[in-house]
């Protein structure tokens, strides 16, 4: 072979190396670029009256946002997707019991709007937008 196809295999080489190199530090940034949401369970929400139990509802975040919620409140408490009347709650998240003071953490990846409600208190009502 001649010179300039080594060259050219060469420089294909490197080529080919450095989209790798390039793929894997893009792939790395995506991952450290995930950002995460607060939601307060506010203090006194399992009383009916508590006009907003989940603060701030709705939440808007974008695709591959981790939300977590806090049981700021003195009692338990669920987050589960889904409201009473519309049938199955909790098929897409569901928290379980949240002792006070512990969290729950979820991961929305796709666009759309999330409802979501308490077990124990079904009139506990919050949302998700991710968009």
């Amino acid at each position: 072979m001649t010179k300039p196809v080594f060259y050219i295999i060469g420089l294909l080489i490197l080529s080919f190396g450095l989209a790798v190199i390039l793929a894997s530090i893009h792939s790395q940034s995506s991952v450290h670029a995930q950002s995460v949401a607060s939601v307060s369970i506010v203090k006194g929400s399992s009383s009916p009256s508590i006009a907003k139990p989940y603060d701030p509802s709705p939440v808007t975040i974008k695709p591959g946002t981790s939300v977590t919620w806090t049981n700021n409140d003195s009692t338990l408490h669920t987050v589960s997707s889904g409201l009473p009347e519309q049938g199955a709650v909790g098929t897409l998240f569901d928290s379980s019991l949240i002792a006070p003071g512990k969290t729950f953490t979820h991961a929305f990846d796709k666009a759309g709007s999330f409802d979501y409600s308490c077990t124990l208190h079904p009139f506990m009502r919050g949302q998700v937008v991710v968009k």
